[in-house]
């Protein structure tokens, strides 16, 4: 029939069509070639609500991600079984894939040495399928170092982790989306509602076409299966410690991974708290997700199928929780640190490996097109501003009460226009220098499944650009009005404060991606800004500077945007001795070299365009810092 979809040495991806036959006889449309299958096995039928899958009576039945079934809806990601072949839906095809459970890891003689010491030594383990793994043992012992090596995000310096007998560190890329990583800190913005950062978290982790119904169900479901239905709509940073963990571990499940890994989840959570995210990961285990986690409370380790003991970089333990107890002589686990600080680790015999099979090759499908990412940043980074009414109404109302506070005082032209470019400066180095920091885990979250740094940085100046300009031209806007007018050229003036706001943001991005906390990118701050004032060449000006000082200002971003207002107030005037009084640093700097002349028309753009050109070179430069800067750190 020309309407058959059938490749046995991997199935064509079979579109999705109302009425669409699923089975091995010859009417059915989709033609699943293999004796465990039903003649007329299963059908697809589309609904308002999206699309329904039927079994219609098969003698070995269907299967929705290891459940059997007899009508369900599907849900972007869910993995049908109908005889030996695994579906996976997408929102337009049903595709060919590994399988439905959990999947199994392999550790085969794992070490790690970091600056001369041996961090991890001789650790092999495995993890069947759908197992729910707790990694145990006291703090500095290598828990995370285990745990960073077995999901390949800081790879061991010997040894091999495998992924269903698949070498995991070599076809890291083939196999990625297989995983799931919530590491200790929140990795999604907790400025949005649950639902938009789910919604943001899918855009981006989805191929790209996916349908935007298909996302907002998918969506809506992990937010059922985490359990926080009736709070979707609640910011994610007034959610409880335990609930935000949950909206970390949803941003995982988007991608319906077979294996996650999760680093002290339960850490800074309240009892019943760790007691309902611990209960949650062994439900999602009997799901079908392998889930491997660090953790140092020993209350729910009965929850766990294996516990992996670890000290001093060593596997001393392997097995079920019931048998730790034996074997380390003790009565309750809590009293096991008791136990491991008289033991020798070092006297413990290494871990054994499991057999030695070779290595398979993945079975590479296509890879899925992955969506434009600055798009969608862009659309987030909106989203959390104007999620916060107040910080939005803040940012725009600090240019208007600082604009009627200096023309208060004074209308003279030169001093607003110093006020101006010095708060522009405070503006975008203020607005940028906590965002990278700040967003450190989230970022490298989102790094792993694939987003590049130019396109979560340029979302970044961007986005920031957009509102410091916005600040910078209505500071100077009201400036305007209430001054009744600044004098000099409107047009130097608007094009010297746009390229500050842009060359600030660049130096706050560059602050907040070289600093280790957000306390630390507050505080370089104002070391920042305070030599823009010294240097700026308003006071004192540069005529009046020594030659040390004065080399040092030219390379200042004040000195190059007070060049600009300079020559906006001296552009296409007649130079009369008047000018020294009411322009006396803008005299000075533009007569340093003695070039001024009574009775000539000012029209030297020379300065300006020097100092346009410097602040672009300002913003330039400090992005790629930015960008070097953020490289160093994304994997910690």
């Amino acid at each position: 029939m020309s309407s058959e979809i059938e490749t046995r040495e991997g199935l064509a991806p079979i579109p999705l069509k109302d009425g669409l036959v699923l089975g091995r006889g010859a009417e059915a449309g989709a033609l699943l070639p293999d004796p465990a299958v039903s003649r007329r096995h299963a059908q697809l039928r589309s609904t308002p609500e999206g699309w329904i899958i039927e079994d219609l009576g098969s003698r070995s039945g269907s299967f929705l991600n290891g459940r059997v079934f007899q009508r369900e809806r599907l849900v972007l990601g869910d993995v049908l079984r109908i005889g030996p072949f695994f579906l996976r839906y997408d929102g337009h095809f049903l595709r060919e894939t590994l399988g439905a459970t959990g999947a199994r890891l392999e550790a085969i003689s794992l070490g790690k040495i970091a600056s001369g010491h041996t961090i991890l030594s001789d650790v092999s383990l495995v993890v069947e399928p759908c197992q729910f793994v707790g990694v145990i043992g006291p703090s500095g012992a290598g828990k995370s170092t285990l745990l960073d090596a077995l999901c390949a995000l800081r790879p061991a310096t010997s040894g091999s982790v495998r992924l269903d007998h698949v070498d995991l560190y070599k076809h890291y890329e083939s196999l990625r989306e297989e995983l799931g990583y919530v590491p200790q800190d929140d990795i999604v913005p907790l400025e949005l509602t649950v639902r938009d950062a789910l919604w943001y978290g899918a855009k981006l982790r989805l191929p790209a076409g996916t349908p935007g119904a298909e996302i907002s169900r998918l969506v809506d479901h992990t937010i059922a299966q985490i359990g926080l239905a009736e709070r979707a709509n609640t910011p994610v940073g007034r959610l409880s410690g335990g609930q935000r963990k949950r909206v970390s571990v949803g941003a995982e499940l988007l991608c319906r991974p077979r294996l996650m890994f999760l680093d002290e989840p339960t850490s800074g959570l309240d009892p019943a708290a760790e007691t309902r995210l611990m209960q949650s990961l062994r439900e999602l285990s009997t799901n079908g997700c392998t889930i491997v986690c660090t953790t140092h409370v020993m209350g729910n380790a009965y929850l766990f199928d294996k516990l992996a003991v670890v000290n001093a970089g060593r596997l001393v333990f392997f097995g079920e929780p019931a048998a730790a107890l034996r074997h380390f002589g003790v009565e309750h686990l809590e009293n096991l640190y008791e136990r491991l600080e008289i033991l020798d680790p070092a006297g413990i015999p290494p871990s054994l490996p499991p057999s030695e099979e070779p290595a398979s090759e993945p079975m590479l499908a296509a890879r899925a097109k992955r969506p434009a990412a600055l798009p969608i940043l862009l659309m987030r980074q909106w989203a959390i501003l104007r999620s916060d009414w107040k910080n939005l109404l803040l940012a725009l109302g600090q240019p208007v009460f600082i604009a009627l506070l200096v023309t208060w005082v004074s209308k003279e032209s030169p001093l607003a226009l110093f006020f101006a470019y010095i708060a522009t400066l405070w503006f975008g180095c203020g607005n940028a220098a906590q965002e990278i920091v700040k967003e450190l885990p989230m970022f490298r979250r989102e790094r792993l499944i694939g987003l590049g740094r130019h396109e979560y940085l340029l979302a970044k100046f961007l986005s920031l650009a957009r509102i410091t300009i916005i600040q910078s031209l209505l500071l100077y806007g009201v400036m305007q009005i209430t001054a009744g007018g600044l004098k000099g050229s409107i047009g130097w003036q608007v094009a010297g404060l746009v390229l500050t706001a842009t060359a600030s943001v660049g130096i706050g991005l560059a602050i907040s991606a070289l600093s280790r906390s957000v306390l630390q990118a507050v505080m370089l701050v104002p070391l920042v800004l305070i030599p823009q004032i010294l240097f700026s060449g308003f006071t004192p000006s540069a005529g009046d500077m020594k030659d040390g000082p004065y080399l040092v200002s030219r390379l200042m971003p004040s000195a190059a945007v007070q060049s600009v207002m300079d020559v906006s107030l001296f552009w296409d005037q007649k130079i009369t001795g008047s000018m020294r009084v009411d322009y006396p640093s803008s005299f000075s700097n533009l007569n340093r070299d003695r070039s001024l002349r009574n009775g000539q028309v000012f029209t030297n753009a020379g300065p300006a365009w020097q100092g346009l050109g410097t602040l672009a070179l300002w913003a330039l430069v400090s992005y790629w810092v930015a960008w070097f800067a953020l490289r160093g750190k994304e994997r910690g």
